[in-house]
């Protein structure tokens, strides 16, 4: 399977913040929809993803005042992405490697999407069922 048949499934929606949006109302948005985290999105352009990770790290170093201070400073700079033609196993290595847990998906350097490994995983999931089916009604069709 690949990443753009986890789009498929998911959809492309993108829940995203501006650079200067205070980390408190990022961690109320992230609470409220029930994410991990948001794109960092400036001029239309992803510039950084800022997770609750980041936030709890931001909070743990720099006490409560942390959270009036804009995204930018708390957010991952170094975005790692993946394209919709990679497959869920090289995202899911890529996401173990690099410890992370969100991917934007670049699709000739537009932003695609953003799958998560809750996603991955329940891709991969998907993918075990329906070989499972096709296993047991190959077997019944023998019998």
């Amino acid at each position: 399977m690949h990443v753009a048949a986890v789009l498929k499934r998911k959809g492309t929606d993108i829940v995203s913040v501006h650079p200067g949006d205070a980390i408190g109302a990022v961690a109320r948005m992230l609470a409220e929809r029930r994410i991990g985290a948001a794109l960092v999105i400036d001029g239309g352009a992803p510039v950084g993803i800022l997770s609750e990770r980041d936030i709890v790290r931001g909070v743990a170093k720099q006490g409560a005042g942390a959270l009036q201070q804009p995204a930018a400073t708390l957010m991952t700079r170094d975005l790692v992405t993946c394209r919709p033609d990679d497959t869920v196993a090289h995202v899911m290595a890529v996401m173990s490697e690099h410890r992370i847990r969100h991917l934007p998906v670049m699709d000739d350097g537009r932003l695609a999407g953003l799958i998560s490994i809750g996603d991955v995983v329940k891709a991969r999931l998907d993918d075990a069922e329906l070989e499972v089916e096709s296993l047991r009604g190959y077997v019944a069709g023998i019998g």
